[in-house]
Parts: C-alpha cells; sequence; structure tokens
C-alpha cells in the first residue's frame, strides 16, 4: 500500500536500468515461491495520518477493493496538512491494479502536485519487464522512459500484500525487488517479534517487521541507500493483518504512517 510509505519515499527516488544477466544477490529472492496462504485483505476503505519526528504532517485516505474476480484495485488521496503544509505543500493522487491470485501489479498512476510543480508517475508491469514514465510539469526537458528488464518486480502494495500473505513466523525474512516510483530497490523484511501498540486509544496485537532497502544501480549491483537508513513496519496480529503502523529512519529523522481509521465493506 504505496501511501503508507509515500512520505518517506517520495523523497528517495533514483533512476537506473538493468544489465542483462541476474546480479548474484536474485538467489536471495523468496519472491518465487509464490504467495502465501494467508487471505487478501477484504474491501475496506482505511485513513492514515503521517508525520515527522512525532509532528502530524499529512493525511490519506485509501480505498481497496476487487473491481473484478481477479483483481484488486487501490486507490487513495492524500497531502500535508497544517503548519507543515505551509512549508511544504503537497496533494497525491494515487491508483493501482493488481493480480489477485499472483499479487503481481499490473500497473500504477501517481499524481503529486507541488507549490511549483506536478509530476506524474505511470508504470506497466509486463512478464519480464516494467517500463515507467516520470513527467514533471513544468519541465524544459522530453519523457524518456525507463525499461527494467527484470521479474518478479512489486510496486508498494503489492510489495506489502506479498509479505502479508506469507506464514510470518518470529525470525522470518522475506527478501523481493520493488519498485518505488521510478527506481528499482531490493527490499529484505524481517519479522522480528510480537507487539502491542495503542492505536487511537485501542491496544492492538501486532506483527513487528524490520525493513532494510538497498538501491539497484544501472550494472544491477547493490548500493547503500544514502537518505534512507532502516525501517519498520507493524500488522495487526489476527485475520485482516492491516498495516498498524510503519516508520521510516531518514536524513532528517523519522516519518510515520498510523491507521486512524478502517471500515469493512
Amino acid at each position: 500500500m504505496r501511501v503508507l510509505f509515500i512520505a518517506a519515499l517520495l523523497l528517495l527516488i533514483q533512476i537506473s536500468t538493468p544489465a542483462d544477466e541476474d546480479p548474484e544477490w536474485a538467489k536471495s529472492l523468496t519472491t518465487n515461491k509464490g504467495p502465501g496462504c494467508f487471505n487478501v485483505l477484504p474491501a475496506a476503505h482505511l485513513t492514515y495520518r503521517f508525520g515527522w519526528s512525532g509532528i502530524r504532517a499529512a493525511r490519506a485516505d485509501i480505498h481497496f477493493y476487487s473491481p473484478s474476480r481477479n483483481l484488486i484495485r487501490l486507490e487513495a488521496t492524500g497531502g500535508t496538512i497544517g503548519f507543515p503544509r505551509s512549508l511544504f505543500k503537497l496533494d497525491v493522487y494515487h491508483q493501482s491494479t493488481a493480480n489477485k491470485a499472483t499479487l503481481r501489479p499490473i500497473r500504477f498512476f501517481q499524481e503529486e502536485q507541488y507549490r511549483n510543480e506536478t509530476i506524474k508517475t505511470t508504470v506497466n508491469f509486463a512478464e519480464t519487464e516494467l517500463t515507467g514514465i516520470r513527467e514533471k510539469t513544468p519541465s524544459d526537458h522530453p519523457v524518456k522512459p525507463t525499461v527494467f528488464k527484470f521479474s518478479p518486480v512489486f510496486d508498494l502494495e503489492t510489495a506489502l500484500l506479498w509479505v502479508r500473505s506469507q506464514p510470518l513466523q518470529i525470525g522470518d525474512t522475506e527478501s523481493l525487488v520493488v519498485w518505488a516510483s521510478n527506481a528499482p530497490y531490493l527490499a529484505t523484511v524481517k519479522v522480528v517479534g510480537k507487539d502491542t501498540l495503542d492505536i487511537q486509544g485501542e491496544r492492538k496485537r501486532a506483527i513487528k517487521l524490520d525493513l532494510r532497502l538497498k538501491r539497484i544501480d544501472k550494472t544491477m549491483q547493490l548500493r547503500e541507500h544514502k537518505l534512507f537508513k532502516s525501517g519498520r513496519g507493524w500488522l495487526s496480529d489476527d485475520n485482516q493483518r492491516v498495516p498498524l503502523r510503519i516508520e521510516a529512519d531518514i536524513f532528517i529523522g523519522y516519518v510515520f504512517a498510523e491507521l486512524e481509521t478502517m471500515a469493512l465493506e
């Protein structure tokens, strides 16, 4: 679910194109086994609050549903609010579509409206590659598609859905390639334990996850991420496994997303 990461990952964009052969790190990927047995999240409306170093800074409304038997879709709107908006104006619309059986992405579109520019990103996922187009307005440069010849690759929503579907026993580690906006990353997610969170005054049992990211450069080599240091996530430890909270340590402190409301359809 992309909006859970957007406050951090909008800052973390690098363009990359790959070499022809699979690199050594590809052997660590766990995605060829396919999705786990945990059911897909049911249709729901969710709202999340975002913040920076404990300060509330943004809000997002999410609609997750199945437009047809074989597809799942996420539509989200959000933006900065309050005093942070006077410093950093941002409004976001996002729509993504995925295969319900494989949890593989099909397409996503995102529009980011800043104070002085608008960025539109469209990514289409094929069997063995993806094509991304990132358009900035105003811009003096022609739009050039980015082609990434690798598979499987997930977007942020399907990466979360795929990890969520797995058994998630303490100590389990999942490794997958994630396309974040317009660049590929190797994401490693480890189940580090069970926890309890206070969400809107209610105690929630949670599965705690540790997140590590490595940037994949033009030669398909892994590089340290200059902005993202580490991350943590909590899924509800119940039949829904809803993302309760996500934190990302970045160069200016940490950003977070936390569940405010959820209504099943």
